[in-house]
């Protein structure tokens, strides 16, 4: 990996002769499944151009990724299930539920089994990092999704490998310089929308985003934890209860910069459970037993008002479900609304991503990131573990 004048970095593959070299290839295909099926691909048809240069280019590949947070196998979130979806793009692979199956396996693309379900990716065994690295001439990070971990498929496996023998993917090329192009700086006002689950990753995130944004627009899940900190009824629904004073210090410190949070005025909620019937609620009587999925259409309008004024937008998290329709009704409006909008619009993550592709409104966003808290994390100056590594 080389770093640009600007200092974008880029990718060896361009250079390398990779004719009859396996590459190990880091990929982050941890996209929407439900029931077995992946809802949106978009996360492999970006990895597609990294893939189809090595193999052109006479290479074969053994690609590894996570899918979901298993803390055991789990066949739900087996890779196998995406075996026909690289059929699909004309890739056919071989899958291998094991690293000793992945070594002796010589077909052009061999997939290997969901790294969480080996315990020694979160662990960062450096043994299981051993393995890993038997299995690629070359390694490859095209995981740009993950490049904020610290797993051992990211951060102890490209330490095996000599730096000539080690780089950045293509995917991840675009993305890194993407974003710096649209996002450092952005163009002002900046409007950020931030909303799914994955609480206590992202909260942090919020202080580093208060230097440059103007306006911060809270949905379901994240915006609940703000609200138990401000002591307003949150029901049932997710809160992430360890991050309750860091909510109140990051409402503190946007109130002296003069930075806009601004959270839900009524929530669309199920009661007792996720399955429940939805209806649409106030904030101020949230219901003991109501858990909010979405945004009411006092808050859409009033979000969406702030999007219209904006400069540059960025949506990060899923606001609704993919697999009930009726709970789309939020993200299906303020991502219309970015796209009409304009200044440049990002939307980063998997599920917001694939919300947009599925409601149809993503053909005039700027730019889709594959990136949900790695994005968050590039464009808050923080460190990218996974990047770090992979410097000559």
């Amino acid at each position: 990996m080389t770093i640009e004048t600007n200092g974008t970095p880029t990718s060896a593959l361009h250079q390398w002769d990779v004719s009859n070299k396996r590459i190990l290839l880091r990929a982050d295909l941890n996209m929407p499944i439900d029931k077995g099926n992946v809802l949106d691909t978009f996360r492999l048809e970006r990895l597609l151009p990294t893939i189809k240069t090595i193999l052109q280019r006479g290479g074969s590949i053994t690609l590894m990724t996570h899918i979901g947070r298993p803390t055991q196998p789990n066949p739900s979130l087996s890779t196998r299930i995406l075996e026909p979806y690289f059929a699909k793009y004309g890739v056919p692979v071989s899958f291998a539920p094991t690293i000793e199956q992945a070594i002796t396996d010589t077909a052009p693309v061999v997939l290997l089994e969901n790294l969480r379900f080996f315990p020694g990716e979160k662990d960062r065994d450096p043994n299981f990092a051993q393995q890993l690295a038997h299995l690629g001439d070359y390694y490859v990070n095209d995981a740009f999704g993950a490049l904020h971990r610290n797993d051992a498929s990211l951060t102890l496996v490209p330490q095996l490998f000599s730096p000539e023998h080690r780089t950045i993917g293509l995917l991840v090329e675009q993305e890194l310089a993407t974003l710096k192009a649209l996002l450092m700086p952005p163009r002002q006002p900046l409007c950020v929308v931030l909303g799914g689950g994955k609480v206590a990753d992202k909260i942090p995130f919020i202080s580093y985003l208060l230097a440059t944004a103007h306006t911060i627009l809270l949905c379901p899940a994240i915006a609940l934890t703000f609200v138990k900190a401000l002591g307003k009824p949150v029901g049932k629904s997710l809160v992430e209860e360890e991050s309750v004073d860091l909510c109140k210090q990051i409402l503190a410190n946007a109130d002296k910069r003069g930075v806009a949070i601004m959270l839900p005025t009524d929530y669309q909620i199920t009661r007792g459970s996720l399955d429940g019937a939805l209806e649409y609620v106030g904030a101020n009587v949230m219901p003991d037993d109501g858990i909010a999925i979405s945004l009411g259409p006092e808050t859409i309008a009033h979000y969406a008002d702030q999007i219209s004024r904006a400069q540059t937008t960025l949506f990060n998290g899923a606001v609704g479900f993919l697999n009930k329709p009726k709970t789309l009704d939020g993200v299906k409006a303020l991502c219309s609304t970015m796209a009409q909008a304009p200044g440049e619009s990002v939307i980063a993550g998997g599920d917001a991503v694939a919300a947009a592709r599925v409601l149809g409104c993503a053909e005039n966003i700027t730019f889709l990131s594959t990136g949900g808290g790695a994005t968050l994390a590039y464009l808050s100056g923080q460190p990218l573990p996974a990047l770090e590594f992979l410097k000559d």
